[in-house]
């Protein structure tokens, strides 16, 4: 295995349960071989396994074909053919495709206490980090053409915010009703500008009515995905793990919201890596998140000129259901 698989942190493509296949628009693609571009791709694939059931052999192989890459698991007599098919082209696109990874480190730092109808995390893209990287690589700009927005169990809402000189900008991506069965690139209707020096805040919202113990920042698809943060222990704690003094505590609804403001407050260590893996100048700084609307404010939908047949269309709907559902109560068919 090459010695830079060891490092490899560079997401070229990324798949989550539900969703389905990616395709780039015309004037977009992923450049391979060049002397800049990869030498090698590594596949990473997470398997669920709850119950910690042994016995497992796993087997992988590479198919250049179409580029396609393939690895098959046997486990205890079930084989598993997931992979990934690529598609290229020797006709080059105008533009060379990318990824930002702009949401929240897969840390123990970041933990959400039981109980909790709703807790909020924040993952920042700073403007420090947006500055220092489009100025020395893209001072034009980037355009954002796709997102996807990735939680786990316990995901409920997911907000990418943008802002521009304090000022907040549409929302890149979100998903109020998230869904962790599917998961899906949204292609936006148009390409976003992102600017040196804007900044990005990934807004997550959380559930854990069903949980008795905290859920932890990690990989697993009961753990979560991440903030980084500083605490305090209690003096009764001080001979335990940060772990085992978190779940000991004794939650109440009312200590977790406060807990939840006091974390959101808090300075945050800047991760900001080049593609190559190396580090801009302004790695592990701390910087104070920036002074933005909490919560989100919702933004109006206004039935325009341009929209008013959809609008009808809604009500029209909205009012046939209702004469529809009312005959139907009258005639004893509803409860």
């Amino acid at each position: 295995m090459p010695d830079s698989f060891l490092t490899c942190e560079t997401v070229i493509f990324a798949w989550a349960i539900g969703g389905e296949g990616f395709t780039y628009p015309p004037h977009v693609g992923l450049s391979i071989g060049t002397a800049l571009d990869p030498q090698y791709v590594l596949m990473e694939v997470h398997y669920d396994n709850p119950s910690y059931r042994e016995g497992m052999f796993l087997h992988s192989s590479f198919f250049l074909e179409s580029m396609l890459l393939t690895v098959a698991l046997l486990f205890l007599g079930m084989i598993d053919n997931s992979g990934l098919r690529l598609f290229y082209t020797p006709d080059l696109r105008r533009y060379d495709a990318g990824v930002i990874e702009a949401g929240l480190w897969v840390s123990l730092f970041h933990n959400i206490p039981p109980g909790m109808p709703e807790f909020t995390s924040e993952g920042h893209c700073t403007q420090e980090c947006l500055k220092e990287a489009l100025d020395a690589e893209k001072p034009s700009g980037i355009h954002v053409f796709a997102v996807l927005l990735h939680a786990h169990l316990a995901g409920r809402a997911i907000r990418m915010r943008h802002f521009r000189n304090g000022d907040e900008q549409q929302l890149l991506a979100y998903d109020d009703e998230f869904d962790f069965n599917f998961q899906e690139f949204q292609y936006l209707k148009e390409e976003r500008t992102i600017l040196p020096g804007d900044n990005l805040v990934t807004e997550c919202h959380y559930s854990t009515l069903d949980r008795q113990q905290m859920t932890w920042g990690g990989l697993s698809t009961r753990n979560e995905m991440t903030w980084p943060f500083i605490i305090k222990s209690p003096k009764q704690y001080k001979n335990l793990s940060f772990m085992d003094a978190m779940n000991k505590f004794k939650w109440s609804r009312e200590h977790g919201v406060s807990y939840n403001d006091y974390v959101l407050k808090l300075p945050v260590n800047v991760r900001c890596t080049k593609t190559d893996n190396a580090e801009w100048t302004i790695q592990g700084m701390m910087a104070f998140p920036p002074e933005i609307e909490r919560p989100y404010r919702t933004e109006e939908f206004i039935c325009s000129s341009t929209s008013s047949l959809n609008c009808n269309l809604f009500l029209i709907l909205l009012l046939v259901l209702y004469i529809s559902t009312t005959a139907l109560r009258n005639n004893g068919l509803v409860v």
